[in-house]
């Protein structure tokens, strides 16, 4: 018999079948084609639906050694409202899982690396973290961190007197010195970054926020000493600003 002619026979006999058993026999020879098939119409929708609810990123942030547990719903809550950051289309992105202790040990390294290559990229706006982790990013010979005297007008810049974290520009032309160059290990810590009257050219790179309580509460453990820093090639510089002007207002 052609294979032609069996598969009329079957056809034939399956047409003569009770309901019931033609679908026990659709059960049994196509049961996992349904299946693969319905699997695949879900995979689909599930894409469509999650393409067409991701929002934006218009600002993003780097906290470093965040405190477990963050609940930053009211915060970010009112700070949308201060940008013009519509909450249904558009979202702020604080990266909150980088631990940047002394810069010696492996996870370190590769924290750093991960905010070297944010800011590369041009994904990241500002980093925020204790004094220890904010002058290794602001003593960093890449210059991360913007001289607030370009970014900030007088104004704010008067009304952030006593807040400002200075570094000291002759320190990052010396550990800028060519590979070979022995550097006094402990250069960094030799400036105090709130005495710019101390240092040859101190340069104010950061602000302290320790006691924008709407913050630390948000993202850190209370009486944490906190420093922010604009990235020096920023993509969204308003939105700093905004950002700074939110904290003190």
């Amino acid at each position: 018999m052609k294979i032609s002619d069996y598969i009329k026979n079957a056809h034939a006999n399956i047409k003569k079948m009770p309901k019931k058993e033609r679908f026990a026999y659709f059960l049994d020879y196509y049961k996992w084609h349904v299946v693969a098939i319905v699997l695949a119409l879900a995979l689909l929708v599930q894409g469509v639906v999650t393409i067409c609810n991701r929002k934006e990123i218009v600002f993003y942030g780097v906290l470093l050694n965040c405190m477990i547990g963050v609940d930053d719903e009211a915060f970010l809550d009112g700070f949308y409202q201060h940008a013009g950051i519509d909450p249904d289309t558009q979202e702020a992105a604080f990266y909150t899982d980088l631990m940047l202790k002394d810069g010696n040990s492996k996870n370190d390294i590769t924290a750093f690396q991960r905010i070297i290559a944010g800011i590369a990229t041009k994904e990241t706006d500002f980093v925020v973290g204790q004094e220890a982790s904010f002058r290794l990013c602001a003593y960093n010979t890449s210059k991360l961190f913007v001289d607030l005297r370009e970014f900030l007008d007088a104004d704010t810049l008067a009304q952030l007197s006593g807040k400002l974290y200075y570094i000291d520009g002759a320190i990052v032309e010396q550990l800028s010195a060519e590979v070979g160059t022995e550097i006094d290990p402990n250069l960094m810590t030799s400036a105090d970054p709130t005495k710019p009257e101390t240092m040859t050219d101190p340069i104010p790179v950061g602000i302290d926020i320790s006691d924008r309580q709407a913050f630390q509460s948000a993202y850190y453990f209370p009486d944490t000493v906190l420093y922010l820093g604009i990235v020096s090639n920023t993509p969204r510089p308003e939105l700093c600003r905004q950002l700074i002007d939110y904290l003190w207002s």
